[in-house]
């Protein structure tokens, strides 16, 4: 006798996954999240700083 070839249902319960998402956002490198967080904590370091003799207050 053959055995009969059996189907395994489908697990993915309508889940999209990670490379089936349609995204149109900006794409950043971690190189550019990098560059970008230095240059805000520079910018940040700068307005402790200067900030009081920038903004009079």
């Amino acid at each position: 006798m053959a055995k009969e070839k059996t189907t395994l249902p489908p697990t993915g319960a309508g889940l999209m996954r990670f490379f089936d998402e349609d995204t149109r956002a900006i794409k950043v490198t971690p190189r550019g999240v990098i560059a970008i967080t230095l240059i805000l904590i520079a910018f940040e370091i700068l307005l402790h700083a200067f900030g009081s003799q920038i903004f009079g207050v």
